[in-house]
C-alpha cells in the first residue's frame, strides 16, 4: 500500500471473536488498514460493525470472552537509539512488551470523559503515573531542583548561603552526563510538574490549579482534554481517538477536534479517529477507512471519499447525511439493518442490503484490491 517509511501501523486479516454462550460473535473477520506516519484517519461505520474492538485489539485489551483468532498488527516503531523504524506485531509481543508499549508509544483516548479518570485521584496524579511509568525522569528530577535553587537566589540571602546555594546548583549540573535514579517522591515531583506541562499543552485553563482538582469537579470539556494530556503524555506515535468527542455538545467538540489536529503539528503524533460522524471525518481526517458488519469495506483520501465513493455502503452512508442546500421531507436510509454476527451473511457481508448484488456476491467474500490509484475497496461491482 505504501512504503514502510511512511506506514506506522498496519492491520493484515485480522479477526476477532467473541465466544458467547448464544454462539461465536464474528466481530472481525479479516480486517486490513493502515496508518501513515503523521496522517489523522478516520474510522467510520454504524455501531456494531467493530471499530471499538479494532482499537481494543491494537492494543490487546480484548477481554474474554473475546480472543483474537487470526491477523497481523504491525507497528513500525521509531527507535530513539538507533534512529531507525523498527517493525514488530504486536499480537506475537509478550505481556510484558505490550505494557511497555500501550500508553508509551500507542495511547487511547476512550468515549465518555465521566467513566475512565478514576474519580478517586486527582487529575494531576493521574496524568503523573502515566509519566512515572513509561519516562526517564532523572534530568527532569535534576531540572526541578536547579531550578528550586535558583529561585531560592532570587531572595535575600546571606552571601555564605548564597554560596552553598550556588555550589549544590553547580553540583547538580555536572550530574546531567550521567544522572542517578531518583527516589520516589523527586520523581513523583517531576512527573506533576511535566502533568501540569502537558494540562497546559492542551490548552487547559489554570492547570496547576486542574491538577490538584478531582474529575467530578471538572465539566466534560475539562476532562476530555485531561484525558487526551493523559494520553500524550509520553509523546505516543499513535493516538486512537475512539468517539472520543460524542458525549459533549457541538461546541466543545469543535475545540477538542481543533485542539487535536494542533497536537498533531506540534508533537507528530500519528491520529486514528474512530467514528460514525461523517462531518467530523471531513473536518478532521485526511484519509478514511469505512467498516461494515466487521470488515473493511473501502480505504482512500478522505477527499476521494466524499466525491467518488466506490462502494454501495459508503455511498449510502454519503446519501443519508443531511445537507444544508437541500430540502428533503425524509432522509435516505440504507434498507435492512445490520446483520447478526453470530450468523453473519455468506460472501459479502453487506449484500442482503445492496441494491447491486449478485450471486457472486452471496457467494464469495470481496478482497480488498486497489480499483483505482489509491483508492482500495472490497466490492465486486464497485460503482463509478
Amino acid at each position: 500500500m505504501s512504503d514502510t517509511q511512511d506506514i506506522v501501523l498496519e492491520i493484515h486479516g485480522l479477526k476477532t471473536n467473541f465466544y458467547t454462550y448464544e454462539g461465536v460473535v464474528k466481530a472481525l473477520d479479516g480486517v486490513e488498514l493502515f496508518l501513515r506516519r503523521g496522517d489523522t484517519m478516520g474510522l467510520v461505520g454504524e455501531t456494531g460493525c467493530g471499530k471499538s474492538v479494532t482499537a481494543r485489539s491494537i492494543l490487546r485489551l480484548v477481554e474474554p470472552p473475546g480472543k483474537i483468532d487470526e491477523g497481523q498488527i504491525l507497528f513500525h516503531k521509531f527507535n530513539q537509539e538507533t534512529r531507525e523504524i523498527e517493525t514488530v506485531d504486536i499480537l506475537e509481543m509478550s505481556d510484558q512488551e505490550v505494557l511497555a508499549t500501550r500508553g508509551a508509544s500507542i495511547a487511547i483516548v476512550f468515549q465518555d470523559p465521566a467513566t475512565y479518570p478514576n474519580p478517586v485521584f486527582r487529575v494531576g496524579d493521574q496524568i503523573a503515573e502515566v509519566i512515572m511509568l513509561h519516562q526517564d525522569l532523572r534530568t527532569d528530577v535534576l531540572d526541578l531542583k536547579i531550578e528550586l535553587l535558583e529561585d531560592s537566589l532570587k531572595e535575600n540571602v546571606a552571601p555564605e548561603k548564597r554560596s552553598a546555594i550556588e555550589e549544590k546548583i553547580s553540583y547538580y549540573k555536572s550530574l546531567y552526563d550521567d544522572p542517578p535514579e531518583p527516589d520516589e517522591k523527586d520523581a513523583k515531583a517531576a512527573a506533576l510538574r511535566r502533568a501540569i506541562s502537558m494540562l497546559s499543552m492542551v490548552k487547559m485553563p489554570a492547570a496547576a490549579s486542574v491538577a490538584s482538582q478531582y474529575p467530578h469537579e471538572l465539566s466534560g470539556g475539562m476532562r476530555q482534554r485531561a484525558l487526551i494530556a493523559m494520553a500524550l503524555a509520553c509523546n505516543p506515535e499513535i493516538l486512537i481517538c475512539d468517539e472520543a468527542t460524542t458525549a459533549l455538545d457541538v461546541t466543545v467538540q469543535a475545540q477538542v477536534l481543533n485542539l487535536l489536529n494542533q497536537l498533531k503539528k506540534k508533537i507528530g503524533t500519528s491520529i486514528m479517529i474512530i467514528t460514525h460522524d461523517m462531518g467530523v471525518v471531513a473536518e478532521t481526517c485526511n484519509w478514511v477507512n469505512v467498516m461494515y458488519a466487521g470488515t473493511t469495506a473501502e480505504s482512500c483520501a478522505t477527499a476521494e471519499l466524499f466525491k467518488n465513493p466506490l462502494h454501495p455502503y459508503t455511498a449510502g452512508l454519503l446519501t443519508a447525511v443531511p445537507k444544508l442546500h437541500e430540502n428533503r421531507d425524509r432522509l435516505p436510509q440504507i434498507r435492512g439493518s445490520v446483520p447478526n454476527l453470530i450468523y453473519p451473511p455468506t460472501g459479502c457481508r453487506f449484500h442482503p442490503r445492496c441494491d447491486y448484488a449478485t450471486e457472486t456476491c452471496k457467494q464469495e467474500k470481496p478482497l480488498l484490491e486497489e480499483k483505482q490509484p489509491g483508492h482500495w475497496v472490497a466490492c465486486h461491482n464497485p460503482l463509478g
